[in-house]
């Protein structure tokens, strides 16, 4: 297929200073023509005659001086598809052009024009509609210039009410291959930012605040370099009102500006070189505005393509990506610098590994052979875009007040909403007000939710708080969920009862993301939520569970994010934690998913024998009702699917997933020399058991293997040590030969260092994810039947049952007697959970989302 690039600028030329948009044009001609499409660039002729070393990688390029001779070259070429590269040249094209257009808007044009004093912003905006309306499909740099364009769309008149006619394809590099840094000895660190210091990029005062900062460690140490100049195409149309001086003002930089120098712009392959090989981190800092917010930096691209690790504003959508790859350092104000810069020169090593992380996230994100696949898409069957007409604007009368009215929505309640929804004090008001606008509210949400549905499957995960640090197996499961899920789908948010922030995570790197302010102060009371759930007779060590059942911030949290990123796959762990699955599904469509980790008002009735039959009846009908409003319910075992069929829910609602686990892990560890590590004599066994000792079966389990179990040994002659690992020990020695070790970053070295799993538990419910991690480690296992409970095992093959003392005790004497035996239970073991791998375990969880 032929694609004409129509650009305002000519083909990227290391001989000649470069713009943004000349990187731009390069990224999406290499992908097209690598894919195997035609590429002609076509561009002002008073740029000069075409010339650079893409030209001789399929390039072709071709100048034009007027509108005529434009309209000669599109017949003369007759391409498929005309890739218009910025929006004001599409007013250059013939007016009756039967061509489809995929316009690029890679910068938000209205926001720019809100700087620029020289432009009548109304009629800039006009235009841009008129421009848009041409277009049928249109390129973004990232997902907020994709918000920012919708409306304008809508505005122009296009039909997005099934699918907005936007791509995301980011600025894109990787024109060259580099290696990573090497520091050389006594050079001092630079730092380099720079480019055209347009009126919307205000960094003078962060360069300022570094400079002040490195001169407090003294000269030679580091420096910063700013490269600034004019645009490199003013000369053809393009003014330049309000550009001001990027450098720090005053004597910020110290006497003489000793840590800071300037240099003018410099042709691209010098500029290359010499960032390549004289610097080494790059700079994107800027006061905060609505442009900056949704920009995407060609000077950050080019900084991390060459392997220089980032200092950013944390504000910036690209910080997400930096902070989760670890390419660079981001920070929310500029008192944070003297402390980064104090870190740095203290460990300057870390930018040697920020370097190679740098290359991973260009080549993994914004590679351009990766970012071009939706202009691909395109290609292989250009279509129309969906038009109406524009939005009428002119302003209407508002209707008198009397003839305004809100109808309460008759629809009874759906079955499964726990009665008292929040705190008496605070429901009747906030009742009354939501049954009043409830049709309005029911409106909005589904007709943004149309317009905002996700283009690639994502997944919004909610659930508890407490995953990290991964020290107990909810924990463990819910981030390997997420994790696995992230790469089979587009991203996953992970949403729990912090109020301020929730998780983005794609290809498996989580990143912190912030809720508005606005949005963290909405919510009933914490305290007041917490008090009336304990005021039911719910367990205080399991209250946090139920917060969630009266929190309808939560509700609100999910809708943010779901609107923000278009998922429409809504996973709740823990039931009460449906309830913002199951609102949200209602009001924005999609499928919402319970993962039931254990059948949980019956796991608290046989922990908790003195709880209230209020309570038990409370915790049932919550867990039950959620059950029924969900669209599919997860179990973990046949025991747990088994129970919920006999409460009433429909066996075809209920799924059977077991819990995964982390082989890759667990093969890349090397075993842990705990006898070294722990001084236990080289003639004694090394035993381990893991959990949380605040969860009462898992510590009746070590006191059952402190008073029952280990005297036995003894008198069997058997010498071992048992350590126990995980959070909250008791605080009293158990026994000589049990050690509580307290909670470990990674649990796999400790397993494969040790001789044999024990697991002598007698209470608890849901299934053992210890056996599974005991299992990935090819480590033998002895347990009583509780403690597989829910893994369809088979004794003797993966692991020895036994459920008294004596059998127990024996049964660890006679495997640590028999070195084949142990191995042979090891390798059945490790084969058992082969399957069970998180990505396996996560595709399932995502072929219920597309299940009818």
């Amino acid at each position: 297929m032929k694609v004409l690039l129509l650009t305002h600028g000519g083909p990227l030329d290391p001989g000649r200073i470069a713009s943004g948009n000349s990187v731009r044009a390069l990224g999406l001609a290499l992908g097209l023509i690598e894919a195997g499409h035609r590429v002609i660039q076509v561009y002002p002729a008073a740029l000069g005659e075409p010339s650079g070393p893409w030209l001789k990688r399929g390039l072709r390029a071709r100048t034009y001086a007027d509108p005529a001779e434009l309209a000669a070259i599109l017949k003369g070429e007759s391409p498929d598809v005309l890739l218009v590269g910025y929006w004001e040249l599409i007013e250059a094209l013939p007016a009756e052009l039967e061509i489809p257009i995929v316009l690029d808007v890679v910068a938000p044009r209205v926001l720019e024009a809100m700087y620029q004093g020289h432009l009548d912003l109304g009629s800039e905006i006009r235009r841009t509609l008129a421009c848009y309306r041409r277009a049928e499909r249109f390129l973004v740099g990232n997902r907020r210039q994709m918000s920012f364009l919708l409306p304008w769309l809508i505005l122009a008149g296009f039909d997005c009410r099934a699918a907005a006619p936007i791509d995301v394809v980011p600025i894109s590099a990787g024109f060259e291959t580099h290696s990573p840094l090497r520091l050389r000895p006594g050079e001092p660190i630079r730092l380099v930012t720079g480019g055209v210091a347009w009126p919307w990029r205000r960094s003078e005062n962060w360069l300022a605040a570094l400079s002040q900062a490195i001169n407090q460690h003294g000269p030679g140490r580091a420096e910063i370099v700013v490269f600034s100049g004019r645009y490199v195409y003013e000369a053809v149309g393009q003014g330049m009102d309000g550009v001001h001086d990027a450098r720090p003002r005053g004597d910020a930089a110290g006497p003489a500006g000793k840590v800071h120098s300037t240099s003018p712009l410099l042709p691209y392959g010098e500029l290359h070189r010499y960032l390549a090989e004289r610097c080494h981190i790059g700079l994107e800092l800027a006061d905060e505005n609505p442009e900056r917010w949704h920009s995407q930096s060609f000077r950050a691209l080019e900084c991390l393509s060459l392997g220089l690790p980032l200092i950013c504003n944390r504000y910036l959508e690209l910080a997400e990506l930096v902070h989760a790859y670890d390419a660079g350092w981001t920070v929310e104000g500029i008192d944070e610098l003297p402390r980064l810069i104090a870190e740095i020169l203290a460990d300057p090593a870390q930018i040697e590994q920020k370097s190679i992380n740098a290359l991973r996230l260009l080549d993994e994100c914004f590679h351009y052979r990766r970012t071009i696949a939706p202009v691909l898409g395109f290609l292989q069957g250009p279509r129309q875009a969906v038009r109406t007409e524009p939005i009428d604007l002119t302003p209407v009368q508002a209707l008198p007040a009397d003839e305004i009215a809100l109808t309460p929505d008759p629809s009874p309640t759906k079955k499964g909403e726990m009665a008292a929804a929040t705190p008496a004090a605070d429901r009747k008001p906030a009742l009354h007000a939501f049954r009043a606008f409830k049709p309005l509210i029911l409106s909005l949400t589904r007709t943004i939710g149309r317009l905002t549905k996700g283009r690639r499957p994502t997944v919004i995960l909610i659930s508890r708080a407490d995953i990290w640090p991964l020290n107990h197996g909810a924990a463990v499961k819910i981030e390997r969920t997420a994790w696995g899920l992230s790469h089979a789908v587009d991203r996953v948010y992970l949403i729990s009862d912090d109020r301020t922030c929730y998780h983005e995570v794609r290809q498996g790197h989580f990143a912190k993301r912030r809720y508005p302010a606005w949005l963290q102060r909405l919510g009933p009371d914490p305290q007041r939520i917490r008090t009336w759930v304990l005021a039911q007779g719910i367990p205080e060590g399991d209250a946090f569970l139920y917060d969630p059942a009266v929190d309808w911030g939560l509700v609100l949290r999910t809708l943010y994010v779901a609107l923000r990123s278009g998922a429409r796959c809504y996973q709740a762990e823990f039931p009460a934690y449906a309830r913002a699955a199951c609102w949200t599904r209602d009001l924005l469509s999609g499928k919402a998913l319970l993962v039931e980790h254990n059948v949980e008002y019956q796991r608290l009735a046989d922990q908790y024998p003195e709880l209230s039959p209020h309570a038990q009846a409370m915790l049932r009908k919550i867990e039950l009702g959620w059950c029924q409003r969900a669209d599919h319910v997860v179990v973990v075992s046949e025991h747990d699917r088994a129970q919920l069929i006999a409460d009433g829910i429909p066996p075809e609602r209920l799924h059977l997933i077991p819990h995964g686990v982390d082989l890759d892990s667990f093969a890349q560890a090397e075993p842990l020399d705990l006898r070294t590590l722990y001084d236990i004599p080289a003639d004694t066994w090394v035993l381990v058991y893991h959990g949380i000792y605040g969860y009462p079966p898992n510590l009746e389990a070590m006191q059952l293997m402190a008073q029952e179990i280990l005297p036995r040994l003894e008198r069997l002659g058997v010498r071992v040590q048992v350590l126990a690992i995980g959070a909250h020990p008791p605080g009293e020695r158990l026994h000589p030969r049990l050690r509580f070790i307290g909670p470990v970053e990674r649990v796999a070295p400790y397993l494969k260092g040790a001789d044999l799993a024990v697991v002598p538990l007698q209470k608890g419910s849901g299934t053992r994810m210890k056996i599974l991690d005991y299992f990935a480690a090819g480590l033998p296992v002895v347990s009583t039947a509780k403690g597989t409970e829910g893994i369809p095992l088979r004794p003797g093959v993966e692991a020895v049952i036994a459920d008294d003392p004596d059998a127990f005790a024996l049964a660890i004497a006679d495997l640590l007697a028999d070195p084949a035996r142990r191995a042979q239970l090891g390798t059945a073991a490790r084969a058992f959970v082969e399957p069970l791998d998180w990505r396996a375990i996560a595709r399932r969880y995502l072929g219920l989302f597309s299940a009818t």
